[in-house]
């Protein structure tokens, strides 16, 4: 598994602590298809991605704070509702208001089939 902050992400918190800008918040997830190599390897990341490599679906997410130092975003993706029957999820980013990628990871295959029901937790740990 790869996770990384953007260097956009990584830009627009340098800018809102010296106080030039302030700081959008995330309001979805993305997932994708594209995350892994031919063998299911998860891909590496640089930090230069501006979009995941195989976008299938967004969410609007639901915010909490488990502790002081951890954002919370969470989604549920229905296979059947979602149209993702027989896709293999192995990607998801947190887009911000700007509607810029600021995080991404990406990970083994979550295959989805018929009734499948995934609860998406992605912390934001600072």
């Amino acid at each position: 598994m790869a996770s990384v902050k953007t260097n956009k992400g990584r830009e627009k918190l340098a800018k809102a602590h010296a106080g030039n800008i302030s700081l959008p918040k995330v309001t979805k997830i993305v997932f994708g298809t594209g995350g892994t190599d031919g063998n299911g390897t998860p891909k590496s990341l640089t930090g230069n991605e501006s979009a995941l490599f195989n976008q299938v679906i967004s969410k609007n997410v639901t915010k909490s704070f488990p502790d002081n130092y951890t954002a919370r975003y969470s989604v549920s993706i229905n296979a059947d509702a979602d149209n993702l029957i027989g896709k293999n999820i192995n990607e998801a980013g947190l887009i911000d208001a700007d509607n810029h990628l600021v995080a991404m990871k990406t990970f083994t295959n979550k295959g989805l089939d018929t009734g499948t029901t995934i609860e998406f937790d992605y912390d934001a740990e600072f």
